[in-house]
């Protein structure tokens, strides 16, 4: 049994993604789902983030998106 998981996106990426299912003649539902499951057959392969991102992207993702690293930052308070 399947259920819905939203995530929240900006009104530009909403249209960047409905005009990139179109083109490819699919909906935007389509469209993300084949998007996870591409990035999580990777991650469950073994990838990391550092195959998902180049190096600039990385640092800024470490940064505001690590879960480890905020852990660290309030255990320091």
């Amino acid at each position: 049994m399947s259920s819905t998981t939203g995530i929240k996106l900006d009104a530009p990426t909403k249209e960047r993604i409905r005009k990139a299912a179109g083109s490819l003649d699919r909906t935007p539902h389509w469209f993300m789902k084949k998007a996870v499951m591409y990035w999580l057959e990777r991650v469950e392969a073994g990838a990391g983030v550092a195959e998902m991102l180049n190096e600039v992207e990385l640092e800024d993702d470490d940064r505001l998106n690590s879960v480890l690293t905020r852990q660290r930052l309030l255990n320091n308070d």
